[in-house]
Parts: C-alpha cells; sequence; structure tokens
C-alpha cells in the first residue's frame, strides 16, 4: 500500500470556518498571523469539471527553503513509487492527514483519503464566486474520512509519532512523513494503525 502522512492544522469540521467558530490552530506562522488555512476545506466535498461525483481536494503546505519558492512535492519518496520521478502525480495512494491535538498536545489522525491522487506541484481550481483552491491531494469523497473529535483524541489508538519527541521514526521537520524508515517498530505501528483504518465503522463527520 502507497501511503502518505500529512501534518496540517488542527480544525474541527475544515468547512471553511466562514462563521468564525472553526478556527485553525497549530498551523504555522502563517495560520497564527491571519487565523486562516488553506487546508480548511479539506474535507469539504466539491464538484467541479462537471463531474457527477463529489470529491475532496487536500492542501498540505510543502514548506519553502529559502522563503520564496515553494518547494515540490517528492512524490517518488513514497513508497512504491520510486520510480515515478519525472511523473507529475502518482494515483491510489492512503493520504493520512494528522494534526496536533489543541487539548491534548500530540499529533493524531484527524482523517484520511483512500485512492487518492497525490501531485507533485500544487493544482488550482477556480470555483463560482472566483474562489481558487489549490490543492495537492484529491479523492472521490465516498472515499474519505473525517474523524470526530472525541475520536482523534484517543492517544492509544490515533497518536502519530514525531522524532523530535522521542521516537525513532515520524514526522521531522517537514509536514509530510513517507513512513519509509527501516524499523521493526514501525513495521508494528503501521500494521496496527492500517488495520484500524481499513476496520473504522464509526462516525465520519464530512458534511
Amino acid at each position: 500500500m502507497k501511503v502518505l502522512f500529512c501534518n496540517i492544522a488542527w480544525m474541527g469540521e475544515y468547512t471553511g470556518n466562514e462563521d468564525g467558530k472553526d478556527k485553525p490552530l497549530h498551523g504555522g506562522e502563517y495560520v497564527d498571523k491571519t487565523d486562516d488555512a488553506y487546508e480548511k476545506y479539506n474535507f469539504s466535498p466539491m464538484y467541479f469539471n462537471g463531474e457527477d461525483e463529489a470529491y475532496c481536494l487536500g492542501f498540505y503546505e510543502t514548506k519553502s527553503h529559502n522563503g520564496k519558492d515553494i518547494n515540490q512535492m517528492h512524490i517518488e519518496k513514497i513508497l512504491g513509487c520510486e520510480l515515478c520521478k519525472n511523473e507529475e502525480c502518482v494515483d491510489d495512494v492512503l493520504v493520512i492527514y494528522c494534526a496536533k491535538h489543541p487539548t491534548y498536545n500530540f499529533t493524531t489522525v484527524v482523517g484520511w483519503y483512500n485512492h487518492a491522487d497525490v501531485y507533485r506541484h500544487y493544482q488550482n481550481v477556480e470555483f463560482n464566486g472566483g474562489y481558487v483552491q489549490s490543492y495537492n491531494a484529491i479523492a472521490k469523497a465516498k472515499d474519505c474520512v473525517l474523524l470526530p473529535v472525541g475520536e482523534r483524541s484517543r492517544k492509544i489508538k490515533w497518536q502519530v509519532p514525531r522524532k523530535a519527541n522521542g521516537w525513532k521514526f515520524g514526522f521531522g521537520r517537514a509536514n509530510v512523513w513517507y513512513a519509509s524508515e527501516d524499523n521493526e517498530d514501525l513495521k508494528e505501528y503501521m500494521k496496527k494503525l492500517l488495520y484500524q483504518i481499513e476496520n473504522y465503522d464509526g462516525e465520519n463527520c464530512i458534511k
């Protein structure tokens, strides 16, 4: 299975925060300054390009090393995509979105896209009213899950490791983690997490 972990800002619903009640948190300097986040619609089903089916468009930041140029997403680092160095997109990826819990101070799974297309560079789509959404992952809404806030709070079940917290694997400084370390504990962690995702039958908060 091709898997990608993406760190994003914490939100309850990811439906845009137009009423100011779902302020994004822990999303970096831009989020702190603006109370806004490009990933605010990550779990809002959208229709575009004449499609009859709804899609979720996922944004995660690819950090810049010089503060100006946007880094490309190295899709060839996803396990199973090593030969895709010249490709713009890879398909059938399980994209797991993660965020820092605002109350319990650990990184948790907030939701996922099954069978997603993941892009090397940001894609843009313009909707009615002139709003432009940038995204670097896309999946059919029926293949996406947003966990309830209470479910995300179950640390033993959904915690995502960070090397800064003493783990030998997990997120480093980047907003993406490929889960490619050669580590037996990682293999056990992934086996457990993927089982939980594949067998999740609880509430899906996508509206």
